[in-house]
């Protein structure tokens, strides 16, 4: 029996978890008449409140279109510095950068 500190390392302990509560990311397709309603109203106002829940079927501001593609329209534009994102109290607010003001 060799000491512990030259035996060779142990294998992380796997969680064996059902396959529907793993995170899998999939793809949203938003209609470019959504996309477009949600850019005007960004430009309009310059910053946009959206709540952290991704099955609200309606957001706050715009009510005809789901929580879910007003808040991956805008994670598209914060990945590419089009807009700030802050984080609080499960909202999100994103504020409208001079890049995106010229994008």
């Amino acid at each position: 029996l060799k000491p512990f500190w030259l035996q060779p390392p142990r294998p992380p302990a796997r969680t064996h978890e059902p396959q529907a509560k793993q995170k899998q990311s999939k793809m949203v397709l938003i209609p470019k008449k959504e996309r477009k309603q949600i850019l005007e109203h960004l430009f309009k106002e310059g910053v946009m409140c959206v709540k952290k829940d991704p099955r609200a079927c309606r957001h706050n501001e715009l009510e005809d279109i789901p929580n879910l593609h007003v808040m991956m329209v805008l994670r598209s534009l914060c990945s590419r510095a089009y807009v700030t994102e802050k984080f609080n109290w499960q909202w999100y607010y994103y504020f409208l950068t001079n890049e995106g003001i010229d994008y």
